[in-house]
């Protein structure tokens, strides 16, 4: 009887082991992310993200705005891949504000000197505010603009970001670096 309650015992606690090590592999088999297939598709490049909070200037973000930037340290910055996106949130919603025209991310500038490769880049997403649940009518697009530089080091290939002030469409918004 002891030795069928320990076969029992080993048996269950090898399921579970089995469950966690399938759920393990299973989970490494997933679709990879932005930085996953970049890693793996260009040797010592490096996925760098760069994220905005659009909202009101009296604190609450209506989402998330991210940019991101695959960074080779050894290659010229005209050649780093660029996307972004723009999520918007249920207090954007609920406000009737909608994504007019999608987030795009254009490089200004790039450049090499003595110690680094340079990249500067200006993302823009175009908004509206619509009367909620209706749908309409609509205010004319609102213009969002936020712009920053990537630095890589030629001797470390270390990364940097440095952020510039952004520009929403009015006064009463703003562009915020946190969450």
């Amino acid at each position: 009887m002891k030795l069928k309650r320990l076969a029992t015992a080993t048996a269950a606690c090898g399921l579970a082991v089995g469950a966690v090590v399938a759920a393990t592999a299973t989970q490494g088999s997933a679709a990879p992310t932005y930085k996953a297939a970049s890693a793996t598709s260009a040797a010592g490049c490096e996925n760098t993200r760069v994220t905005f909070y659009p909202g009101s200037r009296l604190s609450p973000r209506y989402g998330e705005w991210n940019m991101d930037v695959l960074v080779c340290p050894t290659k010229s910055p005209s050649s780093w891949k660029t996307q972004s996106s723009i999520e918007l949130n249920a207090t954007a919603n609920n406000l009737g504000m909608t994504v007019a025209e999608d987030s795009k991310l254009r490089t200004i500038e790039t450049g090499v000197n003595k110690w680094n490769r340079y990249a500067r880049y200006e993302a823009t997403f175009h908004s509206q505010f619509c009367v909620p649940k209706v749908g309409w009518p609509c205010k004319s697009p609102n213009v969002w603009k936020a712009r920053f530089t990537i630095t890589a080091d030629k001797k470390s290939h270390e990364v940097k970001v440095y952020r510039h002030k952004g520009s929403p469409p009015d006064s009463t918004f703003a562009i915020w670096h946190t969450p």
